[in-house]
């Protein structure tokens, strides 16, 4: 320390810092940085006391107890929370962190890919305190629906060594949604009261935007805006295709029960249901959801984003003991419909209608659709090992009454029609084996 009046030491001498010392009595710990790194030369502290009189009478004293001169390695430290899987229509994502470091920050960047391409870059800019952000550089004719994008965020200190740190590779995916509006709907959840039917019709050139010709439906989502710690339960989700552009009314045969169970969202976002019995969509086909409960008691609305839109939406609600809202007849005729995510993979159908697209990560057999059924019906399966696969039908005693599949087959995804026309109205049971792999499935014929 010195006062602007003294004089320089002889030599080229540069100042790296100056403050004003407390007059508290307790020591005081500040740290300067060189100005040019890696070089050998003298450290000089000069000081002065203001007021101190020609003859010190005013001055006390200043004490210094030690020096130490370290070279700076100390890594920025990020924080960060992983980006969740996003709808393609509100790509390309912003990315925000936090970033500090005991000598500022230099510079912030973010290294990601698309699927398995070669990394490209993008700098985040610095905004109030320790913030960062930027955009993806990339728009929607890049991407595709199902891709994955791996990204990382790198810092660098602004000390002379500017040390690196950076992230882990985050992973998240690209889904399709249909429904930009931001209308609070209480459908499809409204529990505020015990029984609910909710019918929602999405077409076929809404759901061209997948970019999928035909797949399985594993997850439908919605965009919870509040959530309570109550859940659904006896929830059900019921799928099926039309030809109907707009509905009226609900209707009872035909459907697909895809799950049974409770459901509670977590948190807020986009929140998904795993289907236990996936759907398969095929393309040109109209498609309806149904979400309908039975709940034992009254909970909460979890309300969601939905989009203003006419004679797609069909609902009822009430408060009515000993009935279940699955079974309503009656209700109302909505103008908005929420907003919904899909979750497909991709199938590819082969002339002789067997399924092949990429190989399943397990043996499956899913559940026939429609279910009930008169007469005919499908039934998907997937292998995942090339092998002999065999599809059979039983009657409940037992007794086996045709054969569908006998034969090797490569890993794949199947789908195979069973016509019961022969067969009286009754309860039957479909087993595959293949690999090793046993399961048995039970489907309803109704004549």
């Amino acid at each position: 320390m010195y006062s602007p009046e003294d004089s320089i030491p002889e030599g080229n001498w540069q100042e790296i810092g100056r403050y004003k010392v407390n007059t508290t009595g307790f020591w005081e710990q500040r740290g300067f940085k060189t100005i040019i790194p890696g070089i050998n030369g003298r450290f000089a502290i000069r000081y002065c006391v203001a007021n101190g009189g020609p003859s010190g009478q005013n001055s006390n004293y200043i004490g210094i107890d030690a020096i130490s001169i370290s070279t700076d390695t100390s890594k920025p430290v990020i924080t960060h929370s992983k980006l969740l899987d996003i709808p393609k229509l509100n790509w390309p994502n912003q990315i925000r962190c936090q970033v500090t470091g005991p000598n500022g920050i230099d510079s912030v960047w973010v290294n990601w890919r698309s699927n398995t391409g070669s990394f490209k870059r993008f700098n985040l800019s610095n905004g109030s305190g320790t913030n960062w952000s930027g955009i993806f550089n990339s728009d929607t004719s890049q991407l595709h629906v199902r891709d994955s994008i791996f990204y990382r965020i790198i810092a660098r200190s602004a000390s002379p060594q500017h040390p690196l740190d950076s992230t882990e590779l985050f992973k998240f995916t690209i889904f399709l949604a249909i429904g930009t509006g931001i209308i609070p709907s209480w459908y499809p959840f409204p529990g505020l009261l015990t029984d609910a039917r909710t019918d929602m019709l999405y077409l076929s050139k809404e759901m061209a935007a997948s970019e999928i010709s035909q797949g399985l439906i594993r997850k439908i989502g919605f965009n919870v805006i509040s959530i309570f710690n109550a859940p659904f339960t006896n929830f059900r989700v019921k799928l099926k295709t039309i030809a109907d552009t707009s509905i009226y009314s609900f209707t009872s045969s035909g459907w697909t029960l895809c799950y049974d169970s409770s459901y509670l969202p977590l948190s807020t976002g986009w929140q998904f249901i795993s289907l236990a019995t996936p759907f398969y969509w095929n393309a040109g086909q109209n498609l309806l959801v149904e979400i309908c409960f039975d709940l034992i008691s009254m909970t909460q609305p979890f309300p969601v984003d939905a989009t203003s839109m006419y004679g797609k939406m069909f609902g009822f609600y009430n408060n009515l003991p000993n009935f279940d809202g699955c079974a309503s007849t009656t209700g109302l005729s909505i103008d908005y419909r929420p907003n919904i995510a899909f979750i497909i993979d991709p199938v590819i159908i082969s002339n002789t209608g067997n399924k092949n697209y990429q190989i399943p990560d397990g043996f499956k057999l899913f559940q026939n659709y429609p279910n009930p059924f008169n007469p005919t019906t499908k039934i998907d399966y997937a292998i995942s090992k090339n092998g002999f696969v065999s599809l059979k039908i039983y009657d409940v005693p037992g007794k086996e009454l045709k054969t569908l599949v006998n034969e090797n087959k490569n890993a794949g995804y199947y789908s195979i029609d069973f016509n019961g026309s022969e067969f009286p109205s009754g309860v039957y049971f479909y087993k595959l084996e293949s690999n090793g792999f046993i399961d048995v499935k039970r489907m309803i014929l109704i004549k």
